[in-house]
């Protein structure tokens, strides 16, 4: 058990003791990736839609290191240089790899909350409050014209039912916006642990000249979740063009595994992209209702796709997305399909 708690202590501190190894590894150029990026995603259906139902709200907040082979000499600190090590025998010599955290909440409602009364026709009220640590590993191109590969493999742990927090965060918002309160919260989903199992492998085929000059990449992917929150196998694709490209594996909507940062960055960087992600779904927490006790629920679909397209711009400290994204129907008696924005915004240093 100290084993365990003295482990998780030491990858929570992982960012923060970073700081402190700056000054112990190599110097880096302005352009390259010192220690890591912080992204802030916020999705809501206010954004260009104006609707108020479904999926309602996303935020996430997550930071992924650079390469962390750059702290497994003896410079570094000692906690560290302990986790980069570990982890970097799980890892064939010559692939970056990184890792990351996460921190989430989605909040779903039904179509009407003006009501207390619960439509059982309706998708329930429920939300999913979580965090993530995931390890990314960078397969670099195998000749000139073969694609680069990143294989991504995460844990999603956290709570379903009014200990995730979606009436408080609902209702505070639109208290502080003026608009009236969601009624009906008191007919949410039960409280459940949740736990999330992700793979997901993605590749990116490039122009020759997309880092540098206009280009455009491909970058698709595919992979699966097992829990009881999320049980699904998705696959999809990016396209994106534009002036030098990010050296990263694309710009993705609040999802596990969404998340890349470039160990280079550009001085100007501005694109548009078109994506899709395709999932089969067989298990979905927050329309199926709880795992071990009776909860509001609706009878699913089997198939869901998110459909989106937007535009960035960035430099070699920060990026700005915004993509508009469209949701396929998610239960029978879905009278519309889902729309809303997601912003994200990252730092690098």
């Amino acid at each position: 058990m100290k084993t365990r708690l003295v482990s998780l202590l030491v990858l929570a501190a992982l960012p923060f003791s970073a700081r402190a190894a700056q000054s112990a590894s190599p110097v880096k150029s302005d352009d390259e990736l010192h220690l890591g990026s912080l992204t802030v995603y916020s999705e809501n259906d206010k954004y260009f839609a104006g609707t108020d139902e479904h999926y309602t709200n996303g935020f996430k907040l997550s930071a992924l290191s650079t390469d962390l082979r750059t702290f497994t000499g003896d410079s570094s600190p000692a906690p560290v240089r302990w986790v980069a090590r570990n982890l970097g025998s799980l890892v064939a010599d010559g692939q970056p790899y990184k890792l990351g955290f996460s921190l989430g909440q989605n909040i779903y409602t039904p179509t009407d909350i003006s009501t207390p009364a619960p439509n059982p026709a309706d998708r329930p009220y429920a939300a999913w409050l979580y965090l993530g640590i995931a390890l990314q590993v960078y397969h670099p191109p195998a000749c000139a014209n073969s694609p680069a590969s990143l294989d991504i493999f995460e844990i999603n742990a956290g709570m379903v039912g009014p200990d995730a927090l979606g009436r408080q965060i609902q209702n505070g918002v639109h208290s502080i916006l003026g608009i009236d309160h969601a009624k009906g919260w008191s007919h949410q989903i039960n409280n459940e642990p949740g736990l999330n199992l992700v793979y997901e492998r993605q590749y990116r085929l490039s122009t020759a000249h997309a880092r540098d000059d206009w280009g455009a990449d491909l970058i698709p992917h595919a992979g699966f979740s097992l829990g009881n929150v999320f049980t699904y196998a998705n696959a999809g694709a990016e396209i994106r063009a534009g002036w030098r490209l990010p050296d990263d594996f694309g710009s993705n909507l609040i999802r596990a595994s969404g998340d890349s940062n470039a160990l280079n960055r550009q001085r100007l960087s501005v694109f548009l992209f078109a994506a899709c992600d395709g999932r089969a779904v067989a298990r979905d927490v927050t329309l199926d209702g709880n795992t071990f006790e009776d909860s509001p629920s609706v009878d699913k679909r089997p198939f869901v796709a998110d459909l989106y397209t937007g535009l960035g711009v960035g430099g070699r400290s920060w990026q700005f997305t915004y993509a508009q994204a469209y949701r396929t129907k998610e239960f029978y008696g879905q009278a519309n399909r889902s729309v809303f924005g997601s912003i994200a915004v990252s730092f690098f240093y």
